[in-house]
C-alpha cells in the first residue's frame, strides 16, 4: 500500500507525459515529412554511412567527419537500419521522441528532489515540454537531447557509479567536451564542501578519485583519435569545433551580446522575469540556510550553462536547449515560498488552475503540438529526381551564400567543414549519391570543362545564365527556382 501511494502521487505528470508523446508520435506518423536542414539530415546521412562503412568514426561522403563524437550518428544511423519497414524520417523522429520523454521524465525526478513537490516539478515539466525550442528539438534528429539526458542522468544517479559513468559516456560521446560539464560541476560542489568545512578531505580526494576515473576512462578516445589521426583531428575537434566557437562568431553564427537572454523572452515573454524573482528567493534561503547544499546544486544545476553561453562569441539558437528547464523550474519557484502562507486546498486549487490555464494556452490556442519543422522543398524534389539518372551533382550554391562564404574566409571564421553542407545538406541524404557543393566561380568553370559526361548541375534561378545550354547540356527538370541540367555531349 505504501509502495502504491509513493507512485500514485506521481501519476499527473505521468498522464501528461503519455498524453504529450500521443499527441507528438500521432503528428509524426501521419504527417512525415523530409529531414530538416541543418542537423537533423546531416545526422541521418552520416548514420546511415558509419552503418553501411561499419565504421565506428562518423563519415559524410565518405570523407571523415572528425569534429563530432560517434554516438549521435551512429545510434541514429542503427534506428534507420532496423526499421527499413517505417518511413525513415518517422523512425529517426520517434526515437528523439522517445529520448525527450526519458529527458523530460528526470526533469520531473530533478526538481521534485529540490522541492518534493509534484506540483512545481509537473508545471515545470510542462511548460519546458511546450518551449517552442524544447518542442522543436523533440521532434528532430539533434544532438542536444542526448547532452541533456547525459547531464541529468549523471547528477540524478551521481552515487550509483557504474550508471553515472554511462550517462557521463552519453554526454561527452554526444557533445564531447562540453559533455564534461557535470564533472566540473560537482567538483566545484565538492571543493565548495570542503572549502565550508563540510567534508573532510579524505572524502574530498575520493570524490575526485571517482571523477578522475571517470573522466580519464573518456578521455582515453580523445588519445585514441589523436593518435590515429594527428593534427587533423586536433584542429578540428579541439580548436574549431570547441575554441573558436567560444572565441569567435564562426560560420556566420553572429548575435548579439544579450543573444541567449533575448531568446528567453522570445521563449517565454515578461514570464521570464519571474525567474530572476525565484532565483532571488532560492538564494536567500540557502544564505540563510533553509536550503541545504546538496538542494541548491540540483536547483541551480543547469544555471551556469546559461551564464556560459552568454559569454561566447558564436550564437545558435539550439544551444539553449539545455537550460530551458532551469528558467522554467526558477519561473515557478516562488509558488514554494507561496505555499507556506496558503491552506493546502487553496494553493492545490492555485496549482491545478495555473496548469489547465497553461495546457488550454499550448493545445488548444496555440495548437504547438501540430507545428512542423521541415517540408518538401524543391531541392528535395530535385535531389530525389536525380538519384538513379546522375552518378554525381554538382551544386552551385547560390551568390548570396557565395559571397558569404568569401566574406568569412576573409575573416577566418570558416572551419575545415564549412563548405561540405551546402545550402541544403538534406539534398544529400535524398540524392544518396556524391555531391558536390561549388562555392566559387571559378571551380564552376572547371566543372563546366571537365565534369564527368555522367554527372548533373544544378543551380537556381538566378544562376542559369552560367550554362550555356544550347551547347553542351539539356535542361533535365526544372523545380521551383531550381534547375537540373545533364550534358548531351562531350566537349571536343
Amino acid at each position: 500500500m505504501n509502495l502504491w501511494r509513493r507512485y500514485w502521487r506521481h501519476s499527473i505528470v505521468v498522464a501528461y507525459l503519455i498524453i504529450f508523446t500521443l499527441l507528438l508520435a500521432t503528428k509524426l506518423i501521419n504527417e512525415p515529412t523530409p529531414f530538416y536542414d541543418w542537423d537533423e539530415s546531416i545526422y541521418a546521412q552520416v548514420g546511415r554511412e558509419m552503418v553501411k562503412n561499419r565504421s565506428i568514426v562518423p563519415l559524410w561522403q565518405g570523407q571523415i567527419w572528425l569534429d563530432k563524437p560517434p554516438l549521435v550518428p551512429l545510434f541514429y544511423g542503427v534506428v534507420l537500419w532496423l526499421t527499413p519497414f517505417v518511413a525513415l524520417e518517422i523512425a529517426m523522429r520517434l526515437a528523439t521522441l522517445a529520448l525527450a520523454l526519458i529527458v523530460l521524465a528526470m526533469i520531473y525526478a530533478l526538481y521534485y528532489k529540490v522541492t518534493k513537490d509534484i506540483f512545481i516539478a509537473t508545471l515545470t515539466v510542462i511548460v519546458t515540454s511546450t518551449a517552442p525550442i524544447f518542442l522543436q528539438r523533440s521532434q528532430v534528429g539533434n544532438i542536444d537531447v542526448f547532452l541533456l539526458l547525459g547531464w541529468l542522468g549523471y547528477v540524478l544517479f551521481y552515487k550509483r557509479r557504474v550508471l553515472a559513468f554511462i550517462f557521463l559516456t552519453i554526454a561527452v560521446m554526444s557533445k564531447s567536451l562540453v559533455g564534461f560539464y557535470p564533472i566540473a560541476l560537482m567538483t566545484g560542489y565538492y571543493g565548495f564542501l570542503f572549502f565550508k568545512k563540510k567534508i573532510k578531505k579524505k572524502e574530498l580526494l575520493q570524490e575526485l578519485k571517482i571523477m578522475a576515473i571517470q573522466s580519464g576512462i573518456l578521455f582515453l578516445w580523445y588519445l585514441i583519435m589523436l593518435a590515429i589521426y594527428g593534427r587533423a583531428f586536433f584542429i578540428q575537434h579541439i580548436i574549431e569545433s570547441h575554441t573558436k566557437r567560444v572565441t569567435a562568431s564562426i560560420e556566420s553564427h553572429f548575435g548579439k551580446r544579450t543573444f541567449y537572454i533575448d531568446l528567453l523572452l522570445e521563449q517565454f515573454g515578461q514570464y521570464v522575469w519571474l525567474a530572476i524573482l525565484g532565483f532571488g528567493l532560492m538564494f536567500w534561503q540557502w544564505y540563510k540556510n533553509s536550503v541545504k547544499n546538496r538542494e541548491f546544486l540540483f536547483a541551480a544545476f543547469l544555471l551556469p550553462w546559461f551564464f556560459f553561453l552568454n559569454l561566447t562569441k558564436t550564437k545558435i539558437f539550439w544551444y539553449g536547449y539545455p537550460y530551458i528547464p532551469q528558467i522554467v523550474f526558477l519561473m515557478f519557484y516562488p509558488l514554494l515560498v507561496i505555499k507556506k502562507y496558503l491552506a493546502r486546498p487553496l494553493y492545490i486549487a492555485i496549482c491545478v488552475v495555473l496548469g489547465l490555464l497553461i495546457l488550454k494556452n499550448a493545445f488548444i490556442d496555440k495548437r504547438v503540438h501540430l507545428a512542423n519543422y521541415s517540408r518538401l522543398e524543391d531541392y528535395h524534389q530535385i535531389a530525389k529526381y536525380a538519384h538513379g539518372r546522375c552518378d554525381k551533382l554538382y551544386v552551385l550554391v547560390d551568390l548570396q551564400t557565395r559571397e558569404a562564404s568569401k566574406t568569412l574566409e576573409r575573416m577566418n571564421l570558416l572551419i575545415t567543414t564549412s563548405r561540405w553542407w551546402g545550402n541544403h545538406p538534406s539534398m544529400v541524404y535524398y540524392f544518396s549519391g556524391p555531391i558536390e557543393f561549388v562555392y566559387s566561380l571559378e571551380r564552376w568553370n572547371v566543372v563546366m570543362n571537365y565534369a564527368e559526361r555522367t554527372s548533373c548541375l544544378v543551380v537556381n534561378e538566378d544562376d542559369k545564365l552560367l550554362i550555356p545550354i544550347e551547347d553542351t547540356q539539356t535542361t533535365i527538370i526544372k523545380y521551383g527556382s531550381f534547375y537540373l541540367f545533364r550534358f548531351i555531349k562531350d566537349y571536343v
